[in-house]
């Protein structure tokens, strides 16, 4: 169990330890003139719960929702995964050592795999190859045609252009180990093995854990033992109990949100975990109408670009409103997404109706190729 917000824990509690000593000790007016033994006699027998009793129970309510508002909460053993992360691989073309090179740029490849991964190659300019993609099969078959240059090498353009990309990690294969400030260098199987374990910790720094909360366990029992506190208390100084919750019952408090509203929100999860997303994105717009909230928006919008329904959903991340910067930055990642498929759908229909009028004629004049050898082809950045 840890504290979200720990702050309260360490200004509140020495401050209330310190109030309710003075409180606890403090002596009756009355023993200023009569002793205890005196005022023990005149003392009429007590039928509720005396004063240090009441006091003391008063104490543990307050260090009870001091505890509550410190926000206990059971962190998930099994962590929610984020974003994937964008990974810039950078190739020497030079023609020494590689073949040697092109192994190590492979072997890169696969300790990597499953992650956002952009190829790049370079000699006296810089290449790009793919731009991001997670297929490691297309991306090993651009490393195994790539072919050598008789250009030599120049670093200073890995500084002035590579060096301004944004990634979470650049990756340089090259034979020759040199030193950029934010570039990982491979120039040997052993420095896969470095590139692999910081990939992990990455991994490890881009994930989301999931929070039980238990703030209201020690808030029910601090209100159950005011209760206790305040109906122990004389005839005449006695508090109606009906007359507490007839006041409660006025309050303009929001009283809609219950269990079965967490209910509903982590049924829609395991739906959209389980594949079924307009289902999903039926649950979410339901739940949004009873409570609205970034998060919430931004759940069925990931669960309309999931059901395929790309418009949709970039309407619903162009109304995320939030200042949380990962949420942010999550958002813009996704909204370009939706966007790319809006138009690269649009462009592919617009391909299929030409496509109909000339594919007869096409297929009847066009002469068949002849097999030639295949090299990844570059192109200038």
């Amino acid at each position: 169990m840890s504290f979200l917000h720990p702050e309260f824990l360490f200004w509140l509690l020495p401050l209330s330890f310190l109030l309710f000593y003075f409180w606890l000790t403090q002596k009756p007016l009355q023993n200023r003139w009569f002793s205890e033994v005196v005022l023990e006699k005149l003392r009429a027998p007590e039928t509720t719960m005396g004063l240090k009793s009441r006091n003391i129970l008063f104490l543990v309510s307050t260090l009870l929702i001091i505890l509550a508002m410190a926000q206990p909460v059971i962190i998930d053993s099994t962590p929610i995964e984020g974003k994937e992360l964008h990974i810039v691989m950078a190739i020497d073309r030079s023609n020494e050592h590689f073949e040697q090179i092109r192994s190590l740029a492979r072997s890169t490849l696969y300790s990597v795999l499953g992650e956002n991964i952009e190829l790049m190659a370079y000699d006296d300019k810089l290449y790009e190859i793919a731009p991001r993609s997670n297929d490691g099969g297309i991306l090993g078959e651009l490393i195994r045609h790539l072919t050598p240059s008789d250009k030599p090498s120049n670093r200073d353009v890995l500084t002035e252009k590579l060096a301004q990309r944004e990634a979470d990690m650049k990756i340089l294969i090259t034979s020759m180990p040199f030193k950029i400030e934010g570039m990982m260098m491979v120039a040997s199987p052993s420095d896969v093995l470095v590139v692999h374990e910081k990939l992990l910790e990455l991994r490890n720094n881009h994930r989301l854990q999931e929070h039980i909360p238990l703030f209201f366990y020690p808030l029910g029992l601090a209100m159950v033992l005011i209760l206790f506190a305040l109906s122990s208390m004389s005839k005449r100084q006695s508090v109606s109990v009906g007359v507490i919750l007839f006041a409660l019952s006025l309050s303009p408090m929001n009283s809609h949100a219950g269990i079965l509203d967490f209910k509903e929100l982590t049924s829609a999860r395991e739906a959209y975990e389980s594949g079924e997303y307009e289902k999903a994105e039926r649950m979410f717009a339901r739940h949004q109408m009873k409570h609205d909230s970034p998060q919430v928006r931004y759940n069925r919008a990931n669960a309309l670009y999931m059901s395929g329904r790309y418009e949709r959903a970039c309407y619903w991340y162009e109304r995320v409103y939030t200042t949380d910067p990962i949420l942010q930055k999550r958002l813009r990642y996704n909204l370009e997404q939706s966007r790319a498929k809006i138009e690269r759908n649009k462009h592919e229909r617009k391909e299929d109706e030409n496509s109909k009028h000339n594919i007869h004629s096409e297929r009847m004049n066009t002469p068949i190729p002849m097999r030639q050898k295949r090299e990844t082809r570059l192109y200038e950045f």
